[in-house]
């Protein structure tokens, strides 16, 4: 090879490694970017309620003979200049007390969220809770007395019912929402009739 040609090519290697850091460099640009403007992605408001309502008796003997169903939803607020992509979210229901966990998120997301650059999203949360965890779950919120079971809602109706107090009920959100490797933590109590 001639001294020329070892030159052109010596040429273009040089070229080729400053075009492979300069693109380098643009990427890890803009995930530094990404990562700088990480506390400026928060957790809104979170509201879950039950999908039937509690107004009568009725209403409380279909909650313990089908479970307990929820639908609600958790805002993202995005305060930064960029965007960002959902990776996973997974909230949890758990009882106000001891923590036990009562229901887990029913919804699968099946589309790609971007949360855009200043501004809010709503993501959907819905929840089925079964007929022994809602009963747990009214316990512990003292919605009913303690002693209480399943039988003697039944067998005395009217004397249950005036027991109720509803706006005891309550549960606790616990999980997180990842976006682009940022992990934003929930733990939040939730009262669903308040």
């Amino acid at each position: 090879m001639s001294e020329k040609t070892t030159n052109d090519m010596l040429k273009v290697k040089t070229i080729l490694i400053i075009v492979l850091v300069i693109i380098t460099l643009g990427i890890a640009w803009k995930y530094y970017k990404k990562y700088r403007d990480q506390e400026k992605l928060k957790i809104g408001e979170i509201s879950l309620t039950p999908q039937k309502e509690i107004k009568s008796f009725d209403d409380l003997v279909y909650v313990f003979k089908n479970g307990l169903k929820l639908k609600g939803f958790v805002q993202i607020r995005n305060f930064s200049g960029q965007d960002y992509s959902l990776n996973q979210i997974s909230i949890d229901s758990y009882s106000p007390e001891t923590e036990k966990l009562i229901a887990e998120q029913t919804n699968i997301l099946q589309s790609d969220i971007v949360l855009k650059a200043k501004q809010s999203t709503i993501i959907p949360l819905e929840y089925n809770v079964d007929i022994i965890n809602a009963l747990s779950l009214f316990k512990e919120s003292k919605v009913i007395p303690a002693d209480y079971t399943v039988w003697k809602i039944i067998t005395h109706p009217l004397q249950a019912y005036k027991d109720i107090k509803l706006s005891n009920l309550k549960m606790k959100l616990k999980g997180f929402i990842q976006a682009e490797g940022i992990n934003m933590p929930v733990d939040e109590l939730n009262y669903l009739y308040g």
